[in-house]
């Protein structure tokens, strides 16, 4: 009886943890080469690579298409258009897909992250612990409001406003807040906290 439970167990987590995810991504692939396929197509028949690569010339020339334009989108986000993007939009898109935003914030620099003045990503005070979270805005009126966000998803949280003299918080990087909120805080950089002591 347990040996079944057991089998039932690996075919269950196979299942959802690789053969799943492996079936999303072939699926997608295949819409992919479908949408790809005529331009693969037409830039075969205009350099006659049918002659050269044989009868896969055509799904060949569409899957370096599909691989080119992953290579193009990635290089602009991380290097271009991103880092034009408004405050607006920005927050539109974590409204919408807070978890890509996460990705992005892991890859981008932090450098460039501040050149978007967006969220301020800070370690707020609360008692005797802290949490992650994140200045949103700063009013003339010395009024800060402040996202503190669930983990490891940030679709859900709290919002508070605060006067700032009465915000007592660490700033941090972006790529800790988020690093942070991904792993349930595990492997967090500890030494901003040692030097808050010293201050």
């Amino acid at each position: 009886m347990k040996s079944y439970r057991l089998i039932i167990r690996y075919i269950v987590t196979g299942t959802l943890f690789v053969v799943v995810p492996i079936l999303i991504l072939v699926v997608l692939f295949g819409k992919a080469l479908t949408i790809l396929m005529p331009l693969g197509h037409a830039l075969t028949h205009k350099f006659n690579l049918t002659s050269i690569l044989g009868p896969a010339a055509v799904i060949l020339v569409s899957s370096i298409l599909i691989l080119l334009v992953s290579f193009l989108s990635g290089y602009f986000i991380v290097n271009g258009f991103l880092k034009q993007w408004s405050s607006k939009f920005e927050a539109t898109l974590f409204y919408h897909f807070p978890s890509f935003q996460m990705m992005k914030y892991r890859f981008i620099s932090e450098t460039d992250y501040k050149k978007q003045h967006f969220w301020e990503p800070i370690l707020l005070k609360e008692d005797k612990a802290y949490v992650i979270a994140f200045i949103t805005d700063k009013s003339p009126s010395n009024i800060v409001s402040i996202y503190i966000p669930d983990a490891p998803k940030m679709d859900a949280g709290e919002i508070r406003y605060m006067q700032l003299s009465d915000c007592d918080y660490i700033p941090i990087t972006m790529k800790e807040a988020m690093n942070g909120l991904r792993n349930f805080g595990k492997g967090f950089d500890t030494t901003v906290f040692k030097i808050e002591e010293k201050v």
